[in-house]
């Protein structure tokens, strides 16, 4: 009975340092996450992380419980049994954890929506430095672990913050723009997509040449300039090839297989619709498709041409062909630039291209400030807006979700593995044939509870830059009430800023040896995340 306790006891300690190792690590890249650009995609990557080690971890204390018992009854119930109830334990709290995220994000009301959406814009400007709030000791604390954590929580606390619109209204043109200098956009021509490879201007320029690159493809063909690779040239090459054979078989002939006698008649023949030399082969087709391609070419150059709707007479230069209403349509409306701008077919003066990549960010802002300046009725279900509403709820609930679960596991999971090694003591000290008391056995399980009392408890006083600023005091709020707050939502209030307090506290400690868990241990693991979570 003693040694099988003990091996008992050995084994659920090692899986408790494994679990707690990928806890660690996902939590230290959770913050990491908090403070980047993440994606709805990456979102939903990290949901399904954290809810996989918040199954894991039930499973872990479903398995203690049930081995003890099984110790304690002399095989009941089975190992199988065991395994079934674990793993069962962890599709259902993986389960329970997505459906309590869905339900928070499905049932948060138009404003919460509207109110998340300029929030995430917000926190993307605060990271990125183009958006200073006053009453935060210094923004350089966003890289630091206590700023990360603010972060995570900063969606949750904004709605304490007074007037928030009309605070942020004067400042939300130009956070906008800054956000969309960022943002590596994807543009469409010619039924493909150039997708920009840098962000800001150097990421359009690479646009601009592909797209013009296009334009010069089109004008070439326009003017009757050869092109090899010409797919329009290949098959009428094919098409009149094959019209050749055609007219052969009838008479029983392949071009391989004329009558000697024939071959001037043939040559003739083919004379009246391609301009073959008088000397031609009928099997020389090499030949027939360079006469094909002078053909072409100048059935080209001769030809008007319409781009969106403009007739473009033949003979035009590259520049003027650019120049033309049409070609100068279709381009504005493929590098998104305002339709009183033009775009020039070269630019070497970089002032001059800077102009149009303002314009570019002008109409983007422009068309942006509608989403982010929408009324709550636009994020409602059927809203022309419920589904950037819905993004922005589950990004802003999400974060906080996923590292409150991530604490409480590791807290729980930490205070259990020094609950096993108490009780490993006791069992190491309690003589062979004997079992330990009751007083010792219940004292090491003391030991978990006012390990979780005592480490809440101790990190809702501490204080550290963050928690003492007067921008977290005001978006806390956990002492000031409103005269017309019910019971619920003050406890609600205070709750919130309690839970708040404790993250942006214990996240400082706890961040640096995370991280070197998941780096140097867990060997850089990404948790589904693969961008630059700097």
């Amino acid at each position: 009975m003693r040694q099988a306790q003990i091996r008992q006891i050995l084994i659920l300690i090692a899986l408790t340092v494994v679990y707690l190792s990928f806890e660690l690590g996902f939590n230290a890249r959770l913050l990491d996450v908090v403070g980047s650009r993440a994606t709805p995609h990456d979102i939903e990557e990290l949901e399904f992380f954290g809810r996989t080690l918040s199954g894991i971890a039930a499973a872990l204390v479903v398995l203690q419980l049930l081995w003890t018992r099984r110790l304690r009854t002399g095989g009941q119930p089975s190992f199988l049994k065991i395994v079934v109830a674990c793993a069962v334990t962890a599709l259902v709290v993986f389960g329970a954890i997505k459906m309590l995220v869905n339900v928070l994000v499905d049932t948060r009301d138009a404003d919460f929506r509207r109110v998340a959406t300029n929030a995430g814009l917000l926190q993307r400007s605060l990271v990125q430095g183009d958006l200073h709030l006053d009453g935060l000791v210094d923004d350089g604390v966003y890289a630091r672990p206590e700023g990360k954590a603010f972060l995570a929580v900063f969606q949750v606390l904004l709605s304490n913050i007074d007037n928030l619109d009309d605070k942020v209204e004067p400042k939300k043109r130009q956070v906008i723009r800054s956000d969309l200098q960022r943002q590596m956009k994807t543009f469409s021509f010619d039924g493909r997509d150039v997708r920009m490879t840098a962000p800001g201007i150097r990421g359009y320029h690479q646009v601009y040449t592909s797209v013009m690159q296009s334009v010069a493809d089109r004008w070439k063909k326009y003017a009757g300039v050869p092109v090899a690779s010409d797919i329009g040239l290949a098959r009428e090459q094919d098409r009149a090839w094959s019209d050749y054979r055609n007219s052969l078989s009838r008479r029983g002939w392949t071009p391989e297989r004329v009558p000697a006698r024939y071959q001037g008649r043939v040559t003739q023949d083919v004379r009246k619709r391609i301009p073959v030399p008088a000397d031609w082969q009928p099997h020389d087709r090499a030949t027939f498709n360079e006469a094909v391609a002078q053909q072409y070419w100048k059935t080209m150059r001769s030809r008007t041409v319409h781009v969106e709707g403009d007739a473009i007479p033949p003979g035009l230069s590259y520049e003027d062909f650019v120049a033309r209403p049409g070609v100068q349509k279709l381009l504005r409306q493929t590098l998104m630039v305002p339709a009183s701008m033009n775009v020039a077919a070269n630019y070497t003066d970089p002032a001059s291209f800077k102009r149009l990549y303002d314009g570019m960010l002008d109409r983007a802002v422009d068309e942006a400030m509608p989403r982010f300046s929408a009324s709550a009725s636009d994020f409602q279900r059927g809203g022309q807006h419920q589904k950037l509403g819905e993004d922005a709820a589950r990004a802003a609930i999400v974060p906080p979700v996923a590292l409150l679960c991530s604490l409480l596991g590791a807290v729980g999971h930490f205070a259990k593995l020094l609950y096993l090694i108490a009780k490993l003591l006791v069992w190491l000290r309690t003589p062979a044939g004997q079992q330990p008391g009751r007083t010792a056995t219940r004292a090491a399980g003391l030991a978990l509870v006012l390990t979780l009392v005592c480490v809440w408890t101790a990190f809702s006083f501490m204080q550290n830059s963050v928690t003492q600023s007067e921008l977290f005091q005001q978006m806390s709020r956990a002492d000031v009430g409103r005269d017309d707050e019910s019971l619920g939502q003050a406890l609600r209030r205070r709750v919130l800023a309690n839970v708040a307090h404790v993250v942006v506290v214990g996240q400082a400690y706890t961040y640096p040896f995370n991280e070197a868990v998941r780096t140097r241990l867990l060997g850089g693991i990404k948790y589904g995340y693969h961008g630059d979570a700097g």
